[in-house]
């Protein structure tokens, strides 16, 4: 299958809400032009939606996408954000979106250079431990 996405993707797994279905989700992945959310939707292709993505340490930023493809298989939709149907406030939510974005090439140069220490053997890969248990190194 030809790829047709323009932008870089990161994996991201932030909440979504869906308010004219009152539906919740999640992405599975982000881009500049659009996302991919985990949801059990009634949305058909072509369908516009306004959706709310809940940023870490951002907050909430209202966006509007197009529904570009329904995934049965996994329950969700991949949308595309439409920028030139933006009110006012919503360009400056887009706009704190691509802030956003630009930030996220950042973590993932560090998170690169931790991975690379970490196969170097000058770390070690740590973890949280779990509710019942230790701290985990790798």
């Amino acid at each position: 299958m030809h790829e047709r996405r323009k932008g870089l993707r990161y994996s991201a797994n932030f909440r979504v809400y869906l308010p004219e279905f009152n539906i919740w989700g999640y992405t599975s992945n982000i881009s500049l032009d659009g996302c991919y959310v985990a949801v059990d939707s009634p949305m058909s292709v072509g369908f516009i939606t306004d959706l709310l993505v809940e940023l870490p340490v951002v907050g909430v930023v209202a966006l509007k996408g197009y529904v570009q493809h329904l995934d049965q298989a996994r329950s969700g939709v991949g949308l595309q954000f439409i920028q030139v149907r933006f009110e006012s406030d919503q360009s400056e939510y887009y706009s704190l979106y691509s802030q956003f974005l630009r930030g996220m090439s950042q973590l993932e140069e560090i998170r690169e250079s931790y991975l690379d220490l970490v196969k170097q053997d000058r770390l070690k890969l740590c973890a949280l431990p779990s509710e019942s248990g230790k701290a985990e190194t790798t």
